[in-house]
């Protein structure tokens, strides 16, 4: 037999330890070589043959949610809502199955009410409780008979919800609770008056005002934010919880996984680093809330006579009622919408406030005239009939939400099985589907060619299409999925700028903004402020 080839062994040379190891190693080799057939293949479909391939956007956007991920988990949203689209056009592809849009059209399209785009996979990150989860046989994902307004996906069952509560969330029954705002406020002015102009985080603050806002409203309590003036650190670790959504959001697939396993779940989070840890000796004030609505409900439906302390002319007891009168309005329901008004409230209000007060401060000439405005006001200007008939102030507060909204990522929507067409380009039924804020609301052919600036006289030109602006905002949310604690947020808002501007001239130091971290829930960070006490007489 001839002998083998040079660096060639023949079976009997390896022998069985070596034989095992080749078949290995060949294995690897063959196995290696299919995946990467197969990633060249799923990189040309979604590259060139994907329904998507022509739709403009960064490449890289087009191969997995990575792309996007990254940037959401540094906070890149803002960056991204001002400049993808003055690059690419009114319609961005940001993933292999995502696109962005910033148009008329596609807005129509997609946030009509009563629309058949359901909200995307993304809110399975954002639910305040885990999915109800079948098998048949794949495993099936939908929300919980639950109340949780933002997270939830089933349509018909949303408005279910919203017609329940909504005549409770309507402004003229929400000003009955002004004199409870109106006491919060005369605390407020007190604590920042002893401060007397010293440096302060204004995100801190503004939390410390709307937590303090809605405890006094909901459930007449106060979590002594402004007894210690500080919110000890809760909005900062709330502000990383968001960073978490917001990549988890992005990957399905990974929600579910740690709905099975914890550890993947952490694995995850530890591979995109935004795994955040709290001290330990560290209390939300949500345990705080939990245990006085838990208190409360139980006494009111126990039957018993309710103890004195607990008789509250409240936002609680108003819900209480609602499930005595309303049955549809189960216990459940009773219990998750009490505290959904804290989950949902204090971020949107510290990140409305925060944002209205940045600007403010930030352009003098707008702060003079919103304070002669105020202190011009022959009635009490922090009254919300008085305050809302403020032209100038609402047309800030309006132009500050529109510059720097409440959400700095799309709200996402599924494309209904038929798909739709926008810009001349189909997209096929499952394709997720939304327009940034941020985005939206720097569109020059509905905002004007000074989009970018903060200009609150925008609002009051006669000569601009005002109620096109005002339709083609997201600050709430969209068409028929409006945030329901609009109202609630508005009395908080509305109220809160003519008593510190009544009161304070304030100066602001805006950061970088390229060092402003935007998530879904956006917020400006970084700001200082010094609310320096007017002189009065």
């Amino acid at each position: 037999m001839p002998s083998p080839g040079l660096g060639v062994l023949s079976p009997q040379q390896l022998g069985f330890g070596g034989l095992a190891l080749y078949c290995f190693l060949g294995s690897v080799a063959v196995t290696s070589l299919v995946l990467l057939v197969v990633a060249l293949i799923v990189i040309a479909y979604r590259l060139v043959l994907h329904p998507l391939a022509r739709v403009p956007g960064p490449k890289i956007a087009a191969l997995s949610n990575i792309w996007y991920a990254y940037h959401a988990r540094n906070g890149r949203m803002l960056e991204l809502g001002k400049t993808l689209h003055g690059r690419y056009g009114p319609m961005v592809r940001v993933g292999p199955n995502e696109v962005w849009f910033d148009s008329v059209d596609a807005f129509k399209h997609i946030y009509r009410a009563g629309s058949c785009y359901e909200k995307s996979e993304f809110y399975l990150s954002t639910a305040l409780q885990r999915p109800d989860i079948t098998f048949t046989p794949f495993p099936t994902f939908t929300s919980p008979e639950t109340l949780d307004l933002l997270s939830e996906r089933n349509t018909a069952r949303y408005r279910l919800q919203r017609r329940l509560i909504g005549p409770l969330y309507q402004t003229n029954h929400l000003k009955r609770y002004e004199p409870a705002l109106d006491a919060v406020l005369a605390r407020v002015i007190s604590t920042l008056r002893a401060l007397d102009g010293k440096e302060i985080d204004l995100k801190e603050w503004m939390h410390i005002i709307a937590v303090e806002s809605l405890s006094a409203v909901v459930i007449s309590w106060s979590p002594n934010y402004l007894r210690d003036g500080t919110d000890h650190k809760s909005s900062s670790h709330g502000y990383q919880g968001w960073r978490r959504k917001s990549v988890f959001g992005l990957f399905p697939l990974a929600v579910k996984a740690e709905l099975f396993s914890k550890a993947f779940g952490r694995t995850f989070a530890n591979l995109w680093r935004v795994t955040y840890r709290t001290p330990k000796n560290f209390k939300p004030f949500f345990t705080g809330v939990y245990r006085q609505v838990s208190r409360r409900i139980t006494n009111s439906l126990s039957g018993k006579p309710v103890p004195k302390n607990d008789r509250k002319d409240d936002f609680l007891t108003d819900l209480i009622q609602l499930h005595k009168d309303k049955p549809d309005f189960s216990e459940q329901y009773l219990r998750r919408m009490a505290i959904t008004n804290f989950g949902a409230g204090h971020e949107t209000m510290c990140s409305a406030l925060t944002s209205i007060m940045s600007m403010i401060g930030s352009h003098a000439d707008v702060q003079r005239r919103v304070s002669n405005e105020v202190r011009a006001s022959p009635s009490d200007p922090k009254s919300y009939d008085n305050a809302v008939r403020l032209a100038y102030t609402q047309a800030a507060i309006k132009e500050s939400q529109r510059l720097y909204p409440v959400l700095g990522m799309s709200l996402p929507r599924t494309v209904p099985p038929e798909g739709f067409t926008a810009h001349g380009h189909f997209f096929p039924g499952g394709t997720t589907v939304g327009c940034n804020p941020v985005s939206l609301h720097r569109n020059t052919s509905i905002f004007g060619p000074d989009a970018e600036e903060y200009n609150p006289d925008r609002w009051l030109d006669a000569e601009r299409n005002v109620r096109g602006m005002e339709r083609f905002n997201l600050t709430w949310g969209g068409g028929g999925r409006m945030c329901p604690g609009r109202h609630l947020a508005e009395l908080v808002v509305y109220k809160t700028i003519p008593a510190l501007m009544e009161h304070f001239d304030v100066q602001v130091t805006m950061p970088p903004e390229e060092e402003i971290e935007y998530y879904f829930m956006a917020m400006l960070t970084g700001v200082r402020a010094r609310f320096l006490p007017k002189k009065t007489g």
